[in-house]
């Protein structure tokens, strides 16, 4: 998959007994200045959009505003959102900007009947 793909693609069902989950994205809400694609996620560091191996971050957590802000700082962070995911025990899953699927801390592997 490229970084165009469509967000309503093949994806996973999760159920939640408890809690919240929110997803971020950079395939939604973006455009085109100067032929250089930008989107709405700023790295802080440097007023510009974020620079990041995934294109989406979907994170489980206690509350709705949680799971949001954790979604978008994993892809703000990059690579280091893996590890930034893991040390607080959010289980996330990272879609890269290849397509290349990641989980973290705990998020399940697809059932036989989505994989």
């Amino acid at each position: 998959r490229s970084s165009d793909a469509s967000p309503d693609g093949d994806g996973e069902v999760i159920a939640l007994q408890a809690g919240a989950l929110a997803t971020s994205s950079t395939t939604v809400r973006r455009w085109a200045r100067a032929g250089v694609m930008l989107h709405h996620l700023v790295d802080p560091a440097t007023g510009q959009p974020a620079a990041s191996p995934w294109r989406t971050a979907s994170v489980a957590a206690p509350t709705c505003v949680e799971a949001n802000t954790a979604a978008t700082a994993a892809i703000v962070k990059g690579w280091d959102g893996l590890r930034w995911l893991a040390g607080r025990g959010l289980p996330a899953r990272l879609v890269s900007t290849t397509g290349d699927i990641l989980r973290v801390a705990g998020w399940p592997a697809p059932s036989e009947d989505e994989a």
